[in-house]
């Protein structure tokens, strides 16, 4: 089962797929953190031999606490001025809200699970598929409706897979592409096409965080997933990231501006001094590798730099919304409004009260409309998303209170949410950028691991991953 499986918006749609998996997007405590050591380590022999990882998100410092754990000396580099990189829970509303990653998706076989249970971390199940859509003020969707437009959906995904055959069209053809042959083939009109469109949408572009004009037929089904239920930290994720990164030497607000390597080892230049060790693990988001944020020196490899090129990276954003009271119905756990008239635009609101006993919805939004949500005052913001709740629930609903806008798209640490398969874009990239530059520059991430891209744990097996790398290498190095 792949990421698209954990978005079943229609009743006919419900085992029908594309790729990839969404989640990624703090506090400090039970950390050594370093952020105001401003001198570096020495440049000796001894320091020579320590291993640098670059970016204290759930993949540096899964690497970090592999090494350490097996008598590695291991110093962690990290530019913002705190841990969790693209899991950060945010507390000034005063309770903790993820403002990044925030589900466990398919917890049976997942290796998130575990931890999860190993450091007492109390989890609640979201419903994902427990989702009401609205065409009127009150007003769902009748039954037909649903089966009309499960029935385009899965025509849908037979066009896709059916066109995957060919080659020369794998290249070519984009998800939009089949779409709109759907909607002529199928003459789709009127709340059918929009909910056509919604399921698209809800299914598609909101796991990736790109709208499907920007998405290929190549990496529809690629990646993998697992079973069982979602679920939710009422308390937050960094609680994981707080716990795994125990005892760790972490410097934080350490801006890593270029990595020099050769036969001997590395160097790496922040803004705040140069540290020297044996090897670096670079886990910096693809956004951060695709704007050249870090120079290395030498140059990567044209093949590794191709990939990162192909390899597209998704932009979905969140607004919290925080009420007096609650307005909307307390069974469904995510809720969406199909009948607007523009057709590129679609918003879909979590019930945030049933994990928080709070009046809070959680509006999510991605490609292009959340990267022009996120130009605008935050005001205008609001007011935008808000004419979808007054579509659904009247115009007198109240406004909230207080409100959180993320824009993960224009952060400098990340420049956006997570990675995905743009029109060319495969596993195949993924293993490229994850390969090795000779035994000193490695690369870990959720972009490196395309069997699980997108993910949180995707990004824990990949730090993992360069851990072992290191320790099955570390008799090959010269010091």
């Amino acid at each position: 089962m792949d990421r698209y499986n954990r978005r079943k918006f229609l009743l006919q749609a419900r085992n029908l797929t594309y790729i990839g998996v969404t989640s990624l997007i703090c506090g400090c405590g039970g950390v050594f953190n370093k952020s105001d050591t401003a001198n570096p380590l020495p440049n000796n022999s001894k320091d020579k031999q320590q291993i640098i990882v670059i970016g204290a998100g759930i993949a540096g410092i899964a690497a970090a606490q592999k090494l350490q754990a097996q008598g590695y000396q291991v110093i962690i580099l990290e530019g913002r001025d705190r841990i969790g990189g693209r899991i950060w829970t945010d507390n000034s509303l005063g309770f903790p809200l993820d403002l990044g990653a925030a589900w466990i998706h398919t917890i049976d076989g997942n290796p998130i699970s575990p931890l999860v249970k190993q450091f007492g971390i109390q989890t609640v199940v979201s419903d994902i598929e427990s989702q009401w859509n609205y065409k009127g003020v009150n007003q769902l969707l009748s039954k037909s409706d649903e089966l009309l437009i499960g029935k385009a959906f899965q025509s849908f995904t037979d066009r896709v897979n059916l066109l995957k055959k060919d080659p020369q069209l794998l290249q070519q053809t984009t998800l939009a592409d089949v779409a709109q042959q759907i909607i002529e083939s199928e003459e789709l009109t009127g709340i059918t096409l929009k909910g056509f469109r919604a399921t698209l949408s809800s299914t598609i572009e909101s796991e990736v965080g790109e709208d499907i004009a920007n998405l290929g037929i190549k990496g529809f089904e690629e990646d993998s997933g697992f079973a069982g239920a979602d679920v939710v930290f009422p308390q937050g994720y960094i609680q994981l990231v707080q716990a795994l990164s125990k005892d760790l030497d972490i410097r934080t607000k350490h801006l890593v501006q270029q990595i020099a390597y050769d036969d001997s080892g590395v160097q790496v230049t922040t803004d705040r001094g140069v540290f020297s060790g044996s090897q670096v693990i670079v886990t910096v988001p693809l956004g951060v590798l695709k704007r050249g944020s870090i120079k290395f020196s030498p140059a990567l490899p044209e093949e590794k730099l191709a990939a990162i090129e192909r390899l597209g990276m998704g932009a979905l954003n969140k607004l919290v919304l925080k009420f007096p009271q609650q307005f909307w119905e307390a069974q469904p756990h995510t809720m969406a409004y199909i009948n607007g008239n523009i057709p590129d635009r679609y918003v879909e609101f979590y019930n945030w009260q049933k994990y928080m006993q709070q009046p809070i919805l959680v509006a999510m939004f991605s490609g292009d409309f959340s990267r022009s949500l996120s130009q605008m005052p935050k005001s205008e913001a609001v007011q935008n998303i808000m004419s979808d709740l007054r579509s659904m629930f009247g115009k007198d609903i109240p406004l909230p209170t207080a409100t959180l806008l993320t824009q993960w798209h224009n952060d400098p640490f990340a420049y956006g949410s997570y990675s995905t398969f743009s029109l060319n874009g495969s596993i195949q990239d993924c293993d490229r950028l994850a390969e090795p530059i000779g035994d000193r520059v490695l690369f870990a991430g959720e972009a490196t691991y395309g069997k699980y891209i997108g993910t949180v744990h995707g990004a824990l097996l990949s730090g993992e991953r360069e851990a072992n790398r290191i320790a099955t290498k570390k008799s090959s190095l010269k010091f």
